[in-house]
Formats: structure tokens, C-alpha cells, sequence
């Protein structure tokens, strides 16, 4: 295993500031420097926060949406600063895209100019976070993004037939030495538009976290009475995408001895709490706003289930993971990340099949049932350690180590390709010399 290396992350938006990316981005670099790494990333500034961080190189950036996010412009003179600030940190070794738009073209540019492997991870499914996020303006977004791309790259995106955000992504990935996926089923769909998908490695979960939580050990091997209430626990944003109300829906046509904590913010947050007045449920569903992630987790750990409720939407799904990292069992309503957990053969993952919110109050039901019994699913020890950010950390350095070895081995070919080009060039002159005499008067 190479040890010692200096890896240089590109992000789309500066680490401190709230989402998925971002926090795997931190969460990485925290193990990889517990294993003798360094970690430099580069990102636009944050716009709310002024802090220093002596391992972020922060660029000038735009606030776009509202100034909830940051946007750079590759360019010349922005590439000159770049060079700059890395070149007074030491050579890098491993350049590793963790962003989609800007922060990522502005790293592969920059393993370009200094010849450096260069690994991507996907974390956005580009074309559903559009028709999510844009609606029926979707399509405009992504010929936007499109165009962008080219005039950044200089080149057309071929087309593939699975959509104008899968041929960003192969466009994105091309050249790569590794391209990363978060989960098997996302993988599965980057290799079907064509992306060279070479590894799939979730976000783990903090082993700290897991270890301080004070939910974990007794989840491990108490259950609940057969009379108790049954306590859900949802996190995410309140979007269509995420489904909350399709969630209240269904809690309405439940057990009315389940109950169920709601965790974030966003667009649909009021429409979600006047669904659970009007609907009667207020002494069963609790909203919350947002909280940080300390509390995100030990809401999670003391609840008996986490429900996910996004359908083909996730690349990953972390909060589930962080769910059976910590031990309890989840009901989700996506097929492709319940088989990702072991499906049919894993009694702690009950799926939706169907996104009507009935078709969830039944499972939700069945799942209440298993986890009052005395025999109720366990999540067993060694498939929560195998979720923890060490040993996914294991995983990548193990990605880094060949693509190391492929930047090499392309240095070591390039002399004798250029010699053979050369000598070719050489035979054609003398070929089309002698010719010429040849044909001389």
C-alpha cells in the first residue's frame, strides 16, 4: 500500500458548507490523514463562513441560488492560481474529482497540465437531481450544463440515448485513471451510458460516532415490548424528490401505535406540517426543522426504524447506511438500494414496492410487527462494521495505489511511443525522398 501521498480533492462547493458531498469530503479526509496521508482541497469559499482552513485552498467564487452555493469559472488565470497555491504545498501526488461541474473541470484541467493520476467520484445523478430539482424546466437546465461543458472542454459530449446528464458524466470521466461510484445500483447505471465505472465505494459512517453512540449497544440485543409504540425516524429534505408527504400519508394509515420524528428543512417543510394537522396525526408525527449531524444520529439510534422514502432518486442513500451502522433496521422505498443491503435475504431491510403511499403503510406495518416481536431482526455486528469510513478508506487508497501505477506505466510507454513515431516520420521522409528521386527528370 503507498503511504505518504499527497491527494489533492476538487469540490463543488467548500466542505463546511451543509450537504451529501460535502460531508463525505470531510468524513475521507479525516481517516486518510488518521493513515498518514495529506489532504489538500480546493473549493470555492465559503459564503457564509470566513474561516480559515489550513487544508482548503478557497477560491474567489459567485453565490448562486440565493447564496446558498458557490460557483468558480475554470479559466486561465483562476488554473495560474491554483498552480500557485498547490505548488507551496508540495507536489501532489493523486488528483480525485468529489465535485460534477466547476471544481471538477478545474481539477481535471489541472491533472492535465501536470500529467497526474486522476480518480472521479460520481456523486450526483445529474439527470434525476434536474427533473427533481427543475421540474419540467429540466431539460432546459441540462442543455445549459451541456453547453457549458463544451465551451469549458472544447469538446461534444457524445450521445448515448440514457440522457444529456449520463453524457456529462462520461464526458467528465473521460481520461480518468478510476472512476468511483457510491453504490452497486448507481454504478450499474453509469456503465450502462457508457461511464468505465472501476470501483463502487460507499460513503462509510464515522467510526467515532458509531462508537460514542449510547443508542447502539442495547439496540444490538433488546426489542421492544409487543405493546410498546413502534418510534420511526425520517431525515432529509423536504422536497418532492425526498417524498415526506407521501411518508405522513402513509403514517395515517397505520398502526396508530406507530409514531414518527422528522428530521430537516426545505420547500415542502410547511405543506408537511399543515398534512399532519389536517390529517390528525400530531400526536404521533413530530417535525423537527434541521439539526446537526450529532443529533441527526442520535435520533436515528434511539428510534426502532429509519425510513427512506426517495425512489430512484439516491446514488447512494447515506442515511440508511448510518442507520445499520448503527444498528437499527430500516423500511425503504427504492428496490435497487434494498438490494443493495442484501434485499430479500437481509430481515432488517423492508421496500415499498409500489410509491403509493398504501403500499408503504404496509410494510410499515409488517416492519412495525417484526421489531415488537422478541425475535425481531438483528443487524448483525460484522454487516455494520463493514459500513464504517475505515474500512471504506481501506478501499480507496487501494484505488489510488493503481491508478499510481497506471500514471507510471503511461510515463514509462510515452518515451518509447514517441520514439516509434519518431522513427515512423523518419522512414515516411526517406520513403517520399526517394521517391522524389526517383521520379526526377
Amino acid at each position: 500500500m503507498t503511504s505518504g501521498l499527497h491527494i489533492c480533492f476538487f469540490t463543488d462547493q467548500h466542505p463546511r458548507t451543509l450537504g451529501g458531498a460535502q460531508a463525505s469530503v470531510l468524513l475521507q479526509r479525516t481517516f486518510l490523514e488518521r493513515a498518514g496521508h495529506t489532504v489538500t482541497i480546493v473549493a470555492p469559499q465559503d459564503p457564509a463562513d470566513g474561516r480559515a482552513d489550513p487544508g482548503v485552498v478557497a477560491l474567489p467564487a459567485l453565490t448562486v441560488g440565493q447564496g446558498q452555493y458557490s460557483a468558480v469559472l475554470p479559466s486561465r488565470r483562476l488554473d495560474a492560481r491554483v498552480d500557485r497555491a498547490l505548488d507551496a504545498r508540495g507536489p501532489v501526488d493523486v488528483v480525485h474529482l468529489q465535485g460534477d461541474f466547476w471544481g471538477a473541470w478545474l481539477g481535471k484541467r489541472y491533472a492535465a497540465r501536470h500529467r497526474l493520476p486522476l480518480v472521479l467520484t460520481t456523486h450526483t445523478n445529474v439527470d434525476a437531481s434536474f427533473r427533481a430539482v427543475a421540474g419540467p424546466v429540466a431539460g432546459l437546465g441540462l442543455h445549459a450544463v451541456a453547453a457549458w461543458q463544451r465551451q469549458v472542454t472544447g469538446d461534444r459530449a457524445r450521445r448515448s440515448g440514457h440522457g444529456i446528464g449520463y453524457d456529462y458524466l462520461r464526458a467528465l470521466a473521460a481520461g480518468a485513471d478510476a472512476v468511483i461510484a457510491p453504490s452497486g445500483h448507481f454504478a450499474a447505471r453509469l456503465r450502462e451510458a457508457g461511464l468505465p465505472v472501476t470501483a463502487v465505494i460507499p460513503t462509510g459512517v464515522h467510526d467515532d460516532d458509531v462508537a460514542a453512540s449510547p443508542g447502539r449497544a442495547p439496540r444490538q440485543d433488546d426489542h421492544p415490548r409487543p405493546d410498546d409504540r413502534v418510534s420511526l425516524v425520517w431525515l432529509g429534505r423536504f422536497s418532492a424528490e425526498k417524498r415526506p408527504l407521501e411518508l405522513i400519508e402513509a403514517i395515517a394509515a397505520t398502526d396508530q401505535r406507530i409514531e414518527a420524528d422528522l428530521y430537516g428543512t426545505g420547500t415542502l417543510f410547511d405543506r408537511a406540517r399543515r398534512r399532519v394537522q389536517a390529517l390528525g396525526l400530531t400526536d404521533r408525527v413530530r417535525l423537527h426543522g434541521a439539526v446537526d449531524h450529532t443529533e441527526a444520529l442520535r435520533a436515528i439510534a434511539s428510534a426502532d426504524l429509519l425510513v427512506q422514502t426517495s425512489r430512484g432518486f439516491e446514488t447512494q442513500g447515506m442515511t440508511v447506511y448510518e442507520a445499520l451502522a448503527l444498528g437499527v433496521p430500516v423500511v425503504v422505498c427504492d428496490r435497487a438500494i434494498a438490494d443493495e443491503l442484501g434485499g430479500d435475504t437481509a430481515p432488517w431491510v423492508w421496500c415499498a414496492e409500489g410509491p403509493e403511499p398504501g403500499s408503504l403503510a404496509q410494510v410499515l406495518d409488517s416492519a412495525a410487527r417484526a421489531v415488537r416481536s422478541p425475535d425481531g431482526p438483528r443487524v448483525p455486528r460484522s454487516f455494520s462494521t463493514g459500513l464504517l469510513q475505515s474500512a471504506q478508506s481501506g478501499r480507496l487508497l487501494g484505488v489510488y495505489t493503481e491508478a499510481l501505477e497506471a500514471a507510471a506505466h503511461r510515463r514509462q510507454s510515452r518515451p518509447a511511443a514517441l520514439s516509434a513515431r519518431y522513427s515512423s516520420a523518419r522512414r515516411g521522409a526517406r520513403s517520399s525522398g526517394s521517391a522524389s528521386t526517383t521520379s526526377a527528370p
